[in-house]
């Protein structure tokens, strides 16, 4: 078998917290604690989690947007985690993010050929003259129209930022592409239209994915391989099916049962089981 594209072995990311008092030492909080696994390329690994579970720390980690402080990161053969304190421009095309809120990353003073643009100059491949072609190119490879390229974000719905979005992503032929809760903030109908364009990107383009999100129906739809993690831990993984449909970790059931039912008795009968098998996996902190 060929290497995978990323590899995480191990990883490790820690936090120090704030002094409880002048005598006392800061404690040191473990957000990521020994995560493991693996992308091939053109394939999706979904990370699925509650809020402070570790799910998006990972992803920051391997856009180095965080220092590990244990574990490695392989990309292509080569350690992310010894790249010392500046990162290789090489790696910043070929690793690239896309964020939860697009309004908020994206300039909102900038229309969006002016954003894409941009982008499209950090691709050193791509000639001067050639951009104005591959804008337009970009636009179509996202579903959005000639005109929107004169729009600045906030006139733009957020399905359609979230589009520049990808778009700004793409502009500089990436590989690998995180995902960190890209559709969590859009309505239902907006969610399946944005899903439906990252797979068929990868299909066309031969992406691989790190898709990052709380909700494991929609990592379902995106992911060959799932992990689930649980205060900083995997404590799931395998392929998407599988985990969705056969799940063996109380915590992974949790969250399938997190939607809401319409019977008020059998909700809190339903709680009130997810809170018992929850218990024996009760952890805290490690603190120094």
């Amino acid at each position: 078998m060929s290497e995978p594209l990323l590899k995480v072995d191990g990883l490790r990311v820690s936090f120090q917290r704030g002094r409880a008092g002048i005598s006392l030492r800061p404690q040191r909080f473990d957000a990521v604690r020994g995560v493991s696994f693996d992308i091939p390329a053109g394939r999706t690994f979904g990370l699925v989690g509650e809020s402070g579970s570790g799910k998006s720390t990972v992803g920051r980690a391997v856009l180095r947007l965080l220092r590990p402080t244990g574990g490695t990161i392989v990309f292509d053969g080569k350690e992310v985690t010894a790249f010392g304190r500046r990162t290789p421009r090489w790696y910043r095309r070929a690793v690239q993010v896309v964020f939860q809120d697009p309004l908020s990353s994206l300039n909102p003073n900038q229309v969006v050929a002016t954003t894409l643009t941009q982008a499209l100059a950090q691709n050193e491949a791509l000639p001067h003259a050639e951009r104005p072609a591959a804008l337009r190119e970009l636009l179509d490879q996202v579903g959005l129209a000639a005109h929107h390229a004169r729009s600045l974000p906030r006139e733009l719905s957020g399905g359609q930022r979230q589009r520049v979005a990808i778009a700004r992503a793409l502009a500089v032929r990436p590989r690998l592409i995180i995902c960190d809760e890209p559709v969590s903030a859009l309505d239902v109908s907006t969610q399946a239209q944005v899903i439906n364009l990252l797979v068929q990107l990868q299909r066309d383009l031969g992406l691989s994915y790190l898709f990052v999100a709380h909700d494991l129906a929609v990592v379902r739809h995106m992911s060959h391989e799932i992990g689930v993690m649980y205060r900083g831990e995997l404590v799931e993984t395998g392929p998407g099916e599988q985990v969705y449909s056969a799940p063996t970790h109380p915590y992974t059931r949790m969250l399938l049962d997190s939607v809401p039912l319409p019977d008020p008795a059998l909700q809190r009968r339903r709680r009130a089981e997810r809170r018992t098998d929850l218990e024996e996996f009760s952890w805290q902190p490690t603190a120094s």
